[in-house]
């Protein structure tokens, strides 16, 4: 299974929700990559004490052709993306078979939003298949920053919201 993890403005939370779930899915004994396609290389960082787990950086030109070629070699691939709208994030969303979505519920980015929300929809011209898990901890948030994420779903067909610690069953059912 293919997974990227993106967002909307970028920043550690995504980076370090994508080592988690590689470092999840690997303890449960799959052979997972994190490949980090942000040029920020914050992923690798989060994986460097993981044992379990193989992390390296790429492209976003080797992004599709080593995709090709590593999809054979492990169980499940999760690909850290570019916040913005890239090559490298074109590519990620395109190739995935999931796309998960970490929701700041202190930032108010309805721009980025917009952006992220139309990139998901060009994707999915492509990979009609893409399922959309948005990321929110509502634990934290307001009522009112809880009751955005639900419009940002609203607002991507059959996105679904969930937390983080429900995330893995919410993907991997």
């Amino acid at each position: 299974m293919i997974i990227a993890v993106t967002d909307a403005h970028g920043g550690m939370d995504k980076s370090m929700l994508a080592g988690r779930l590689a470092a999840a899915r690997a303890l449960a004994g799959r052979k997972v990559l994190l490949l980090d396609a942000d040029p920020r290389r914050r992923a690798l960082e989060c994986c460097a004490a993981r044992p379990k787990l193989v992390a390296r950086a790429i492209s976003a030109k080797g992004l599709r052709p080593e995709l090709e070629h590593l999809v054979n070699c492990y169980h499940d691939i999760v690909i850290d993306s570019e916040a913005r709208d890239s090559l490298a994030s074109r590519s990620a969303l395109i190739a995935a078979r999931a796309v998960v979505v970490p929701l700041d519920p202190a930032r108010d980015d309805a721009a980025g939003e917009d952006l992220l929300i139309r990139r998901i929809g060009r994707a999915r011209m492509f990979n009609p298949g893409l399922r959309v898990l948005l990321v929110l901890a509502c634990a934290q948030a307001s009522p009112q920053q809880c009751a955005r994420a639900g419009v940002v779903a609203a607002r991507i067909p059959a996105a679904v919201v969930t937390d983080a610690e429900r995330l893995y069953a919410a993907l991997f059912q």
